[in-house]
């Protein structure tokens, strides 16, 4: 038996209040940490490198690059690297018909999660 559930909830987001104010706009804003430097977006409040928990918030161009792809009969996710980040995110693919390997940030919509607009092939006759 297949069963729905849908969840309403709010997240307080805290220190982190600039990165979801920047996926708002459709901006990636991610960061720096302070110790040794990483890279991080999405960001976190403690470096996954070294654990430090200082660091400065530096903007991306949210261009990132497909490492893996899962495709659902319902919907097509990707793991990506953003220009710029040393670490990975998870992304749903707003136009899965689309097989390019490069893609931009799209603003939230109100829909949960990063969201990434594929690059459309490039006819280089």
């Amino acid at each position: 038996m297949k069963r729905i559930l849908h969840l309403e909830y709010a997240q307080p987001t805290g220190r982190l209040a600039p990165h979801f104010e920047a996926l708002d706009r459709g901006d990636a804003l991610a960061r720096r940490c302070a110790g040794c430097g990483h890279v991080a977006f999405p960001p976190s409040l403690t470096c996954g490198r070294c654990g430090a928990r200082d660091g400065a918030w530096v903007a991306l161009s949210g261009q990132a690059t497909l490492m893996q792809r899962s495709d659902t009969p319902d919907a097509a996710y990707a793991l990506v690297r953003f220009d710029g980040a040393g670490n990975a995110a998870t992304v749903r693919l707003k136009n899965p018909e689309i097989t390019t390997q490069r893609g931009a940030l799209l603003p939230s919509d109100n829909e949960a999660g990063l969201w990434l607009e594929l690059e459309e092939p490039r006819n280089d006759d």
